[in-house]
C-alpha cells in the first residue's frame, strides 16, 4: 500500500514535472522556429546574392567582350546588331548603350541614340581605378528615351512600377576612352525571386552600399531613395553578410542583409516575425493539449503496466548486460573508426577522443582532459558558439552540418558534422563524428566550374567517346549548328560532314590527332539546315592511365563572317593599291616625258650636225665620233629610263633582299621631284649596305607617294625648298627618315591623314589613297611601322618646321 502511494504521488510530481517540460521544449522550439526562418532568410539571401553577384559579373565580361570586339575589328557598321545580339542571349538586360562625351553614340535601342546624359548617379567614385564597375540609382521607364532619374528628380516611385538599373565601366575604343551603360531589367530580378520562392511573406530588396533602394518587393517602398542605415546593415558591411530581427516602420521582421563578392550591392530578405509565427503558435497550443492528453493516457497506462514490474526485471538486467556489451563494441569501432570522434557529456565536457581526432587537432588525452568541446582551438568565428548553444540545447536524436574548422597546422579544413544521442546507464551522452571532407569539396567545386564553363562559353563543345559518338554537346554548338542536344547525342561526328574536303584532308588530320593528341585548323562543316559554315576546330584526344583513348573533345568558333570580311577586305586592297599605282604611273609618265626632252634634243642636235657637215663637205672623223657618242649615250639613257619604267610596272610580288639606298634613288629618279623646274633641293644622307625583306616595286611606289606629299606641301611656297633623306640601323630595325620645311601638318588632320580617300586637295588633284596604301604596304606587307610628326630640325646653320614621314622595317 505505501509503495502504491510512493508510486502514485511519484506519478503525479512526474505529470507536473513533464507539463513543465513540454512548455519549456514548446519555448526552445520556438526559438528553432525562430532559427529556421532566420536559416531560410539566410538561405534565400545567399541564393539570390548568387545570382545577382553572377549576373553582374556576365555584364562585367559582356562589357569585357565588347572592349575586345572593338580591339580585333574596325568594321563599326554594325556595331548597333552586334549590341542587339548580346541582349538576346541576357533577359536582364534592357538595352546596351556606347558613349562618348556623356552621349549614347550606339545603343541596342535606336531611340537611345544622340541621348546626353550629363547627371550620371554612379557609385562608387572611382578613386584610382576609373574602369571599375558602377551602379546608377534607379531610373523610372522603359528605357533612357522615356526615363527619368528617380533619384535626381526626387520623385516617389512605387517598386510596380516600370523601371531599370543603369551599371557603367569604362572601356578603350581606338585608344580613347568610352563609357558602357548597361540597363538592368527590375522586372526580370523580381520575376525571378517570386518564381523561386514559396512564401508570400518573403519581402526581397536590393541596396546600394551608401543607402540607395535600387530594387523592392514591397509596393510600398520607395526605390531611388536613402535608407537609414541599420545596425544589422552596418554590420553586414563588415562582415559581408547578417541575420536577426529587426524592427523597420514598427514591424518586427526576420531579416538578412548579405553583399555581393565583387560589387557595391547589399541583398536584403525579410519575413514578418508575427505572421511567419502566427501557424507556429496555433500549432503550439493544439501540441500542448495533445500531449497533456498524452502524458495523463502515459501515466494511466504505467499504472497498468507497474505490476509487471517484478516480471521485466530480470529482462532488464539481461538488456543491460546486452547494452554493456554493445558498449564495449562501440569502444572497439570508436578507436579504429576513420572518423574524427568524441563522445562528451550533456554539460560539454570531453569524455573521450579517438586517436585520429587527436592527431588532427595536435591535442592528447592529458590536454583535453574535462575540457569543454567548444573551446577546443579549432572553431572559427561563430561557430564555436553555436555548437555551445547546440550541445547544451540538444534534443533532437541527430544534427548535421558542414562546418570549417583548423586543423594542428592552422590549415582551413571543411568537416561533415554530426551531433548524436546515446543511451548511458546513468547519463545521456553525445558523439561528436567528424570527417574531412576538404578535398571532395574541392573535386566538387571544380567539376561545378567545370560544367559552368563548358555550358557558357561562347565556342561550340562536343565530347564524343573513342568511336566518335556525339555524348554531350553545350548551348554555343546548338547556336552555332542548329542541332538540339537530344537530336545530336548518340550519332556520329560525320553528320557534320559537308563533303568539302577530300579524303586526304581528314586521313591527315586523324594522322595529327593520334601521333600528337590534338589537331587545330580550319575546316568546313554542314549545319542542320543544310548550309556549310567554315570553323576554327580544335580536336584534343583524352587518354586514360593505360594511353587508350576514352574520349575526343572537340572545341571550335565560327569563321564564316570572319573569312567573308577578309576576303572582301583583299579585294578592296587591291583595288586601292591599283588605283594607288595607276596613280604613280601618271607621275612617272609624266616624269619620263620630261627626262626624254633634252637627250632628244641631243641626239636630233648631233645627227642634223653630221648631216650639215657632211652637206657642205666639212666632215671631220673626230666630230663625228664625238656626235655619234653623244647619240649612243642619249640613246641608252633613254633605254635605262624605259626599263626603270618596266620595273615598276611588273605584276609579281616576289618578296626579296633589297638595297634601301639603290631602291630610295630609283624612286627618285622616277617620281617628278627632281625636276629643275621644281626649285626643290634633296639632300640624302643614306648608308650603304641596309637591306630589307619586301617587294621592291611596292617600297618604291611607297617613297614616291611620301615624296609627292612633300612636293605638293612645298609648292605652296616661295622660300627654298628642302626635302632631307635618312637612313640608319636603330638596332634590329632600318629608320628612313623623309622631312621638308614646308611648315608641318595642321594637327587638326595630322591623325587623318593615313585614311583612306582623307584628302586636303582638289579632286582633280588626289585621291586620297596614296599614303593609306603606303601604311597598308608597309605594316601589312613589310612588317614595319609607317607615321608621321612635325618636327622642328637645324639644316646647315638654318632653323626649318617640316613634316617628318618615318619609316621603321626589321633589319634583314
Amino acid at each position: 500500500m505505501a509503495n502504491s502511494l510512493k508510486l502514485v504521488v511519484g506519478l503525479f510530481f512526474a505529470f507536473f514535472v513533464i507539463i513543465f517540460s513540454i512548455m519549456t521544449s514548446l519555448s526552445i522550439l520556438k526559438d528553432e522556429a525562430v532559427d529556421n526562418y532566420l536559416t531560410i532568410s539566410k538561405l534565400n539571401a545567399k541564393s539570390f546574392s548568387k545570382e545577382l553577384n553572377q549576373d553582374l559579373s556576365n555584364m562585367e565580361q559582356t562589357i569585357l567582350n565588347l572592349e575586345n570586339f572593338f580591339k580585333t575589328t574596325k568594321e563599326y557598321s554594325n556595331i548597333e546588331n552586334k549590341l542587339f545580339e548580346i541582349i538576346q542571349d541576357y533577359p536582364q538586360i534592357r538595352s546596351i548603350n556606347i558613349l562618348k562625351n556623356n552621349r549614347i553614340i550606339y545603343s541596342s535601342n535606336s531611340y537611345n541614340s544622340g541621348l546626353h546624359l550629363p547627371n550620371q548617379n554612379f557609385y562608387p567614385k572611382p578613386i584610382f581605378d576609373d574602369n571599375i564597375l558602377k551602379i546608377s540609382t534607379p531610373w523610372i521607364g522603359r528605357d533612357f528615351v522615356s526615363g527619368s532619374d528617380v533619384y535626381v528628380n526626387e520623385e516617389e516611385i512605387k517598386a510596380n512600377e516600370q523601371s531599370f538599373i543603369p551599371i557603367s565601366k569604362n572601356i578603350e575604343i581606338d585608344n580613347k576612352v568610352h563609357q558602357i551603360i548597361i540597363n538592368l531589367n527590375t522586372d526580370y530580378f523580381k520575376d525571378r525571386f517570386f518564381s523561386n520562392i514559396t512564401s508570400g511573406e518573403i519581402i526581397f530588396e536590393i541596396l546600394r552600399l551608401d543607402g540607395i533602394l535600387l530594387l523592392s518587393t514591397n509596393e510600398n517602398h520607395k526605390i531611388g531613395k536613402r535608407i537609414k542605415k541599420s545596425d544589422l546593415l552596418k554590420a553586414a558591411i563588415e562582415k559581408n553578410q547578417y541575420t536577426g530581427i529587426e524592427v523597420i516602420d514598427n514591424n518586427k521582421y526576420i531579416v538578412t542583409y548579405i553583399l555581393t563578392n565583387n560589387y557595391p550591392i547589399s541583398l536584403l530578405v525579410k519575413l514578418d516575425y508575427e505572421k511567419s509565427l502566427s501557424s507556429w503558435n496555433k500549432r503550439q497550443y493544439n501540441f500542448f493539449v495533445v500531449t497533456t492528453i498524452i502524458v495523463v493516457l502515459s501515466i494511466l497506462i504505467a499504472l497498468f503496466f507497474f505490476y509487471l514490474y517484478t516480471r521485466k526485471k530480470e529482462e532488464e538486467i539481461k538488456q543491460e548486460r546486452a547494452q554493456v556489451q554493445e558498449q564495449e563494441k562501440f569502444k572497439l569501432l570508436f578507436q579504429d573508426s576513420h572518423f574524427l570522434a568524441t563522445v562528451i557529456d550533456s554539460n560539454g565536457r570531453i569524455l573521450e577522443m579517438n586517436n585520429i581526432a587527436l592527431d588532427f587537432l595536435g591535442e592528447n588525452v592529458k590536454s583535453i582532459h574535462k575540457k569543454k568541446f567548444w573551446d577546443l582551438k579549432c572553431w572559427i568565428g561563430s561557430d564555436k558558439s553555436a555548437i555551445k548553444n547546440k550541445i547544451k540545447n540538444f534534443t533532437e536524436r541527430k544534427y548535421q552540418d558542414e562546418l570549417i574548422v583548423l586543423n594542428k597546422d592552422k590549415e582551413e579544413r571543411i568537416v561533415e558534422f554530426t551531433l548524436s544521442s546515446i543511451n548511458n546507464a546513468e547519463e545521456t551522452l553525445l558523439v561528436a563524428i567528424g570527417l574531412d571532407i576538404t578535398l571532395k569539396k574541392e573535386k566538387e567545386n571544380k567539376l561545378k566550374q567545370a560544367y559552368t564553363v563548358f555550358s557558357n562559353t561562347r565556342d561550340g563543345i562536343m565530347i564524343t567517346n573513342s568511336d566518335t559518338v556525339i555524348l554531350d554537346v553545350n548551348r554555343a554548338f546548338e547556336k552555332i549548328t542548329g542541332y538540339k542536344k537530344e537530336d545530336i547525342l548518340n550519332k556520329k561526328v560525320n553528320v557534320l560532314k559537308s563533303n568539302t574536303h577530300t579524303n586526304e584532308f581528314y586521313s591527315k588530320m586523324w594522322e595529327s590527332i593520334l601521333a600528337k593528341g590534338f589537331w587545330e585548323g580550319e575546316i568546313t562543316n554542314k549545319k542542320r539546315d543544310g548550309t556549310n559554315f567554315i570553323e576554327w576546330l580544335t580536336i584534343n584526344a583524352i587518354r586514360n592511365e593505360n594511353n587508350e583513348v576514352v574520349n575526343y573533345i572537340g572545341v571550335f568558333s565560327d569563321i564564316t563572317e570572319q573569312k567573308l570580311r577578309e576576303k572582301l577586305l583583299k579585294e578592296k586592297d587591291y583595288a586601292l593599291f591599283q588605283q594607288s599605282k595607276m596613280a604613280a604611273m601618271g607621275e612617272m609618265i609624266g616624269n619620263i616625258a620630261h627626262q626624254w626632252r633634252q637627250p632628244l634634243s641631243v641626239i636630233s642636235t648631233a645627227a642634223t650636225g653630221i648631216m650639215v657637215q657632211k652637206n657642205i663637205g666639212v666632215s671631220v672623223e673626230e666630230d663625228e665620233i664625238k656626235s655619234l657618242n653623244a647619240i649612243n649615250n642619249s640613246a641608252q639613257f633613254l633605254s635605262q629610263t624605259i626599263e626603270d619604267f618596266r620595273s615598276f610596272l611588273k605584276l609579281d610580288k616576289e618578296v626579296q633582299l633589297f638595297n634601301i639606298n639603290k631602291t630610295i634613288h630609283d624612286a627618285l629618279d622616277l617620281s617628278s621631284i627632281n625636276r629643275k623646274n621644281k626649285n626643290i633641293s634633296i639632300n640624302c644622307e643614306i648608308e650603304e649596305n641596309l637591306e630589307v625583306y619586301g617587294v621592291k616595286n611596292e617600297f618604291i611606289q611607297v617613297m614616291m607617294n611620301i615624296l609627292k606629299n612633300a612636293e605638293d606641301a612645298l609648292d605652296k611656297q616661295e622660300a627654298e625648298k628642302l626635302i632631307l633623306i635618312n637612313s640608319y640601323l636603330d638596332g634590329q630595325n632600318v629608320i628612313i627618315k623623309i622631312m621638308d620645311n614646308a611648315g608641318g601638318i595642321d594637327s587638326k588632320i595630322i591623325s587623318r591623314i593615313f585614311e583612306p580617300y582623307f584628302t586636303t586637295k582638289h579632286q582633280s588633284q588626289g585621291t586620297g589613297i596614296g599614303l593609306y596604301m603606303s601604311q597598308e604596304i608597309i605594316r601589312n606587307h613589310m612588317n614595319g611601322k609607317l607615321y608621321v610628326e612635325n618636327y622642328s630640325y637645324t639644316y646647315k646653320d638654318s632653323s626649318y618646321i617640316g613634316a617628318c614621314f618615318i619609316i621603321e622595317l626589321p633589319f634583314k
